[in-house]
């Protein structure tokens, strides 16, 4: 919203009589109710060129700010309120929203206790206490808040969300969608509330449900970009969207965010060519996450004379991995809170060459900031695996056996670049046991498991799993278990009604990270799920010695587990069809000595492999970097000069 200017009017013009103020302040709220932003914007900046310092007109106007998302402006301005009534909790609640907007986590939680402490009453403050706290990784301290708040106002649909946000949080699903059912009964149109129901079903493998909870949030608020990522994301797991239909819903995002966020004026000139290249990685995930994984490598490996990196980090707060990236990469940035405007001037002003999106439409992502285009070249890898349908995204790194050149690729979408050997660069767990003796030999019966996210476990993988054990009556199968102890029961009716006794399935729990690898000891062959494939569990465990049986299908999220195996030779473990998947892993199950052998001499496949060749993976992305660089600013010297 144009009309909201990071330095409202303060320089006096001839006196009104205060009445005549109060009388804009109150026309502005007319104007704002009835959603006449703009007017109301200029109302209250005519009040305030009469009157700098009247509280109400500041208030209105950062609130006013808040609304158009330029938190930049609504601190300014909510910092000007508070001076002019320190003692006002409902303007330091407003100060703490504007700071928790601006990435200012610290100062948030700050601002909003001294709003409970003059008001301890006040329920938005608790509620926004409550969510600053969340967001600070405290979700115990926020409890209590979410208590008062509702205790004060029972109605209140908001604090129902946010105590479903807490309850997420600490793994409480059941508890999660009760909350957010309950703010959906007493406000239908609480679109966030609609959202975060489809993310709880999303995570149980409800994917139609999910989907079908994502399109009413959008048709209450459509432009809420992290609700169309989350439908998006979703449709990748159902295998009842066809590709074509997928491809279009992403050029649907693309094209109604770019109306909303125009991209920043081009650049003067071009940058010369030949030079060391500055790149840019923006990510949430730069901490225990699979993200960090693959990209701890090529960040260990890039060549320091001919790239400066920077890494954007966008989350509150890290742990042990992110303190290692901040002392690899050259610049380390955290950006979480900053508004993506503002995130585009630093990032042309760092003079990014090539910025990299390592999120897609995952959990946390920065794809907004993409569509103000602050890089002259823009890139998306690895954390999503199919196109964004972000406009100004140039390229999808990706490679061959993910994308296999066909016909063409989906109109409207980032070109895909294949990367000559694999877009993987996994590195083992120096934590990693020693691979263990076959537990078939101890047992004297087969162990499938599939230790993937339970969100993946759709219904086409549960339909050839249960084919899998039907034809080998003494199997058994781990799985890990649902947080949602309603799920668990579920899926061990579906198998029991298969004729597949409950004892031969077993569900684990999440568990750290050395007992998850020694878990792989109990597994002969490894299940992939499917239609969404898995990539960080199918290294896991071919690292551990378990082969991985993975379908391929069409788009490249089934093909993760296809890329991985061709990559090891192992292309006889990738069905086309369910009926070869069954096939497959029935076969091998059968083949004892093909699995001892399997079992033996993975970790030395997977040691001669791309997969974990850091130092050539790295060169083959810095080529694909420069190539593509290089060509564009060939092209902008050519534009320039014709």
């Amino acid at each position: 919203m144009t009309a909201v200017d990071a330095n409202p009017p303060s320089t006096m013009s001839p006196r009104m009589a205060e009445s005549d103020v109060e009388g804009l302040v109150a026309a502005a709220i007319h104007a704002e109710r009835g959603g006449r932003l703009p007017e109301a914007a200029a109302l209250l900046e005519r009040a305030l060129r009469t009157d700098p310092n009247h509280h109400d007109a500041l208030c209105h106007y950062a609130m006013l700010a808040l609304r158009a998302e330029r938190p930049e402006v609504a601190l300014t301005v909510a910092e000007r309120a508070a001076g002019v009534r320190p003692d006002s909790a409902a303007t330091r609640n407003l100060l703490g929203v504007a700071c928790r907007q601006n990435g200012r986590l610290a100062d948030a939680i700050a601002r909003l206790r001294e709003a409970v402490t003059l008001d301890p009453d006040f329920c938005d403050a608790r509620i926004n206490l409550g969510n600053a706290l969340l967001d600070a990784g405290d979700p115990q301290a926020a409890l209590p808040h979410y208590q008062k708040a509702l205790a004060l106002d029972p109605a209140s649909a908001s604090a129902h969300n946010n105590l479903g946000n807490l309850y997420r949080e600490l793994r409480r699903p059941a508890d999660a969608i009760a909350a957010y059912r309950r703010a959906l009964e007493l406000d239908p149109g609480h679109a966030r509330a609609q959202a975060n129901v489809g993310n709880m079903l999303k995570d149980l493998g409800d994917t139609d449900a999910a989907i079908a909870a994502f399109r009413r949030s959008l048709a209450i608020a459509p432009n809420q970009s992290e609700v169309w990522s989350n439908l998006l994301l979703t449709l990748n797991c159902s295998a009842r969207v066809v590709p074509e239909a997928i491809a279009a819903e992403h050029r649907a995002f693309g094209e109604h965010f770019a109306r909303l966020l125009p991209p920043l004026p081009p650049y003067a000139e071009p940058r010369a060519a030949g030079r060391r290249l500055k790149v840019g990685y923006v990510s949430a995930d730069f901490r225990k996450h699979a993200v960090a994984t693959f990209f701890e490598p090529l960040l260990e490996a890039h060549d320091a004379a001919r790239f400066e990196v920077f890494c954007y980090y966008n989350q509150p707060h890290g742990d042990e991995v992110t303190e290692r990236i901040r002392r690899r990469a050259e610049h380390f940035l955290p950006v979480s809170g900053m508004p993506d405007r503002q995130l585009a001037e630093r990032i042309r002003q760092d003079g990014i060459d090539v910025l990299i999106d390592l999120n897609g439409h995952t959990a946390d992502n920065r794809l907004p900031l993409f569509f103000l285009r602050p890089a002259p070249v823009q890139l998306t890898w690895l954390g999503y695996l199919g196109g964004t349908g972000v406009p100004t995204i140039d390229w999808r790194l990706t490679d061959h056996h993910a994308d296999p050149i066909g016909p063409g690729d989906a109109p409207g979408m980032e070109r895909p670049w294949r990367l000559p050997r694999t877009l993987w660069c996994y590195r083992p767990y120096p934590e990693a046991p020693a691979v263990a003796p076959p537990p078939v030999a101890g047992t004297g019966y087969i162990t499938f498991a599939c230790l993937n996210n339970p969100g993946k476990v759709s219904p086409d993988a549960l339909a050839m799993w249960a084919e899998i054990l039907g034809g080998i009556p003494d199997a058994r199968l781990i799985l890990l278990t649902s947080p949602h102890a309603g799920r668990v029961e579920q899926l061990g009716r579906y198998f029991d009604e298969r004729g597949i006794a409950p004892p031969r399935i077993e569900f684990v729990a999440r568990m750290p990270l050395t007992e998850y690898l020694a878990l792989y000891s109990r597994a002969d062959i490894a299940l992939d799920t499917h239609p969404y494939t898995g990539g960080t569990t199918t290294c896991d465990s071919l690292w551990m010695g378990v082969p991985v049986v993975s379908q391929a299908g069409t788009r490249p999220f089934t093909r993760s587990g296809a890329s991985i195996l061709a990559n090891l030779g192992l292309g006889d473990l990738v069905a086309t069809s369910p009926e070869q998947y069954v096939a497959t892993a029935i076969a091998l199950a059968q083949d004892r000595p093909r699995l001892a052998g399997l079992r033996a001499g993975l970790r030395s496949r997977m040691l001669a492999s791309p997969l974990t060749d850091a130092a050539q993976f790295a060169r083959d992305f810095e080529a694909a970097l420069r190539v593509i660089w290089e060509t564009r600013a060939g092209a902008a010297v050519q534009g320039a000069t014709s």
